[in-house]
């Protein structure tokens, strides 16, 4: 079995935290730079890179892959955003360029032709934000700030109208808005779901005059724990707010934006790829792929999770993640894989080591041949299904 050892791409874009990648690659960061993500795979705006024969080369040149995996450490909110079907995606690509808009522009769309699913699997707590909360909730939560008696009118015929109502205030309309969710933050009333108001503070400081520093109270906030994951659908609005994980997705870099940022929000791009419908997100807890003892892992979380293989449940054709912790862990799976140490050293089928931090891609192996992990080692797998 070949084994190629990854040089990846770092992104430091200002949303990301100091402090995880670095830790996690036991790399110096004295400046405090912002280590948001790091790539793994072929995508051209991050391509890894490995050896062969002595030689650096992309790892494009040696394979084609249909996912992006990534580590993300979020020490504030992203931008609240979605992203476009696959029959969208393909419009919208088609379209833009059709328009002469290069692929760098930053008011530019759609990159590629492709969507772009994913699964977050945290390695720390994680705050997150998807999907629609019910009307009701999300009706109850505005009454808590002043100033927003229009905003509930317009959400009574549907999140659509809510979102162009909110989208179209005017600059003092949203100074207005900025002071009074910052008011309702200092001294949250009863019924504040889960911290939203507090959530709502902390954004109305760092987005000050941004339509999304309301996001809380129309949208579900999740927190995760570590290895609890989430699946992000097309056309599902979301934000991660903040914590450290592993995600994977179609490779792609499709975002329509709504708020909770300084780059290009394309309103009227946005509510043609938007699912409009209240949807909670389903929490996924690694599930076991063999036969392993009962036991409590407590209302939806994962628990401590002894040496196995878990994999987390998804309907896409361009991955799978699974979760392998050593020693002795087999993954049955020939496709196509990038697997990147979390934590200890692992020996894959008798290759040299690879550290905490460290990734590796695997070509398809044959039939029957298995990919075995040694060594006291937590690792995700990402792989094309077969």
């Amino acid at each position: 079995m070949r084994v190629y050892k990854l040089e990846n791409t770092v992104k430091h874009y200002p949303w990301g935290s100091p402090d995880w990648i670095p830790r996690l690659l036991g790399k110096p960061n004295p400046s405090g730079e912002p280590w948001a993500e790091l790539w793994m795979g072929v995508h051209s705006a991050g391509p890894s890179k490995t050896k062969v024969k002595g030689k650096s080369v992309l790892l494009s040149e040696l394979t084609e892959l249909p996912f992006l995996f990534k580590f993300l450490a979020a020490g504030k909110a992203l931008s609240i955003q979605a992203h476009p079907n696959l029959p969208q995606a393909r419009e919208g690509f088609a379209e833009e360029t059709r328009r002469g808009i290069a692929l760098s522009a930053p008011e530019r769309n759609y990159r590629d032709p492709n969507h772009k699913p994913e699964i977050l699997c945290p390695l720390s707590p994680f705050t997150a934000m998807a999907g629609f909360r019910e009307p009701g909730q999300t009706e109850e939560l505005l009454a808590l700030v002043k100033g927003t008696k229009n905003l509930r009118a317009a959400l009574k015929t549907g999140y659509r109208d809510f979102l162009f109502a909110l989208f179209n205030t005017g600059p003092g309309e949203r100074q207005e808005l900025n002071a009074a969710v910052l008011e309702a933050a200092d001294k949250p009333p009863p019924g504040d779901r889960g911290g939203a108001l507090a959530l709502c503070g902390e954004f109305a400081r760092d987005f000050p005059g941004d339509p999304g520093i309301l996001s809380p109270l129309y949208l579900n906030l999740l927190e995760l724990e570590p290895f609890q994951g989430i699946f992000i659908s097309p056309g599902i609005l979301h934000a991660y707010v903040r914590g450290f994980a592993v995600e994977c997705m179609a490779n792609s870099d499709n975002v329509l934006r709504g708020g909770l940022t300084p780059k290009h929000v394309d309103m009227a791009g946005l509510f043609r790829i938007l699912s409009w419908d209240p949807f909670t997100p389903e929490l996924l807890t690694p599930e076991p792929l063999a036969p392993e003892p009962p036991r409590d892992r407590g209302p939806g979380s994962p628990g401590p999770l002894p040496p196995g293989v878990y994999g987390y449940k998804s309907p896409c054709k361009e991955f799978s993640l699974f979760l392998v912790r050593g020693p002795g862990a087999e993954l049955e799976a020939p496709g196509n894989a990038i697997v990147a140490i979390i934590e200890g050293r692992a020996e894959l089928a008798g290759c040299a080591g690879l550290e905490q931090g460290e990734s590796a891609f695997i070509p398809r192996r044959g039939a029957g041949e298995k990919l075995s992990v040694q060594g006291d080692c937590s690792l995700f797998a990402a792989l094309v299904p077969e």
